[in-house]
C-alpha cells in the first residue's frame, strides 16, 4: 500500500495527465439550439465540444453531459452555428480572368487556383472571355470539384452559366427582369445557390429574392467586405423567414463552398463554430448581434 504523501502525488499526476481532450471539453447546458439545418428550435439543449469538434449536440433529455466538461450556463440563451460568408471580401487572387482570357489561359488559371488551394474560382464579367473560355474553365473546375462563382453577369448569363456547371451566383436579378419559370426550377434542381448581396448599392432586387426562395432555390450570404449580419438582415426584410434566413447564412453556404462535412451546421462531428446570443434570432434576425459568447474552433474568442 502507498504511503499517504506518494498517493497523494500518484492522483496529481493522474489529473495533470488528463488528456488534451478531456481537459479542454466543454458543454453548453440550456440554451435554444437553432442548428442550422432548418428544422424547429430545440429547447433545453447540450452541445459539447472537444478538441475544436462538436462531440454531441441534441435535447438535454438525450445528450449526456461529461463529468469532466466545463460547464456553460446557456439557459435562456439561443445557440447558432457560426455564419458561413461565401464572399466576405473581394480577392483578386482567386478570379479567373484580369483581361481578355482564352480557353488555354482559362484551363491554365484554374490549375493554378487548384495548386494554390483556393476554396473557389470567382468568375467576372464573361465579355472578358473569348468564345469558348467560360466553358473549358468550368470544365477544369468541375473536375477538380472547386466551385465557380459568377459576379457582373445579366440574365442571359445566368442561363449560359447554369447550363456548364457555375455553383454560385453572386448578386440578384433587378426586379424590372422576370427569370423564365423553366430556369428557376432549374436553378432548383441542380441547387445551385444564390447570394443576393442586398447591402451592395444598386437595383432594387428584394421581389426576385424572396420570388427565387418561394421556388426553393438556395440563398447564400456574400458580404463582400460588409457587414455580414445586416445581409442576413436584408434578406429578412426581403421576405425570408428569420430561421431561413440563418440557413442561409450558415449550412447553404457550407455547401456551396463544399464545406458541408465540416462546418456550417451544429452536428456531432463538426467544427465546432458557434454564436451564444442572448435573444431569439429566430423571430427577429438583428438578434444575431446580442452575441453572448463566440467559439471559433472550440474556443472562445472576443
Amino acid at each position: 500500500m502507498l504511503p499517504r504523501a506518494a498517493l497523494g502525488v500518484a492522483l496529481l499526476c493522474c489529473s495533470a495527465c488528463k488528456s488534451p481532450e478531456e481537459s479542454h471539453m466543454k458543454a453548453i447546458i440550456g440554451a435554444v439550439l437553432i442548428d442550422g439545418q432548418g428544422g424547429p428550435p430545440v429547447s433545453n439543449s447540450v452541445v459539447v465540444v472537444a478538441e475544436g469538434r462538436i462531440r454531441a449536440a441534441g435535447p438535454g433529455s438525450v445528450v449526456p453531459i461529461p463529468s469532466e466538461a466545463d460547464k456553460i450556463d446557456g439557459s435562456g440563451r439561443y445557440l447558432t452555428p457560426g455564419l458561413v460568408d461565401v464572399y466576405p471580401r473581394e480577392d483578386p487572387s482567386t478570379n479567373l480572368t484580369t483581361g481578355h482570357t482564352s480557353s488555354e489561359q482559362a484551363r491554365s488559371r484554374v490549375a493554378e487556383l487548384v495548386r494554390n488551394k483556393a476554396q473557389a474560382i470567382h468568375l467576372w464579367n464573361l465579355n472578358d472571355l473569348e468564345p469558348g473560355a467560360a466553358e473549358a474553365a468550368l470544365e477544369a473546375a468541375r473536375k477538380e470539384n472547386l466551385p465557380v462563382f459568377a459576379h457582373q453577369w445579366g440574365l442571359k448569363d445566368v442561363e449560359f452559366l447554369t447550363r456548364n456547371g457555375v455553383s454560385v451566383f453572386v448578386g440578384m436579378f433587378g426586379d424590372h427582369d422576370q427569370p423564365h419559370p423553366d430556369l428557376v426550377a432549374k436553378l432548383r434542381d441542380l441547387h445551385i445557390l444564390f447570394a443576393p448581396a442586398l447591402g451592395k448599392p444598386g437595383t432594387e432586387r428584394n421581389q426576385n429574392t424572396l420570388r427565387l426562395f418561394q421556388a426553393g432555390v438556395p440563398l447564400g450570404l456574400a458580404s463582400g467586405g460588409r457587414d455580414p449580419i445586416r445581409e442576413l438582415e436584408l434578406l429578412s426584410e426581403a421576405g425570408v423567414p428569420p430561421l431561413d434566413a440563418i440557413v442561409a447564412g450558415t449550412r447553404n453556404g457550407a455547401v456551396a463552398l463544399r464545406q458541408d462535412q465540416e462546418r456550417g451546421t451544429i452536428l456531432a462531428g463538426k467544427r465546432a463554430d458557434l454564436l451564444l446570443v442572448s435573444a431569439n434570432p429566430g423571430e427577429d434576425i438583428r438578434n444575431l448581434r446580442k452575441v453572448v459568447l463566440r467559439m471559433v474552433d472550440g474556443e472562445w474568442v472576443r
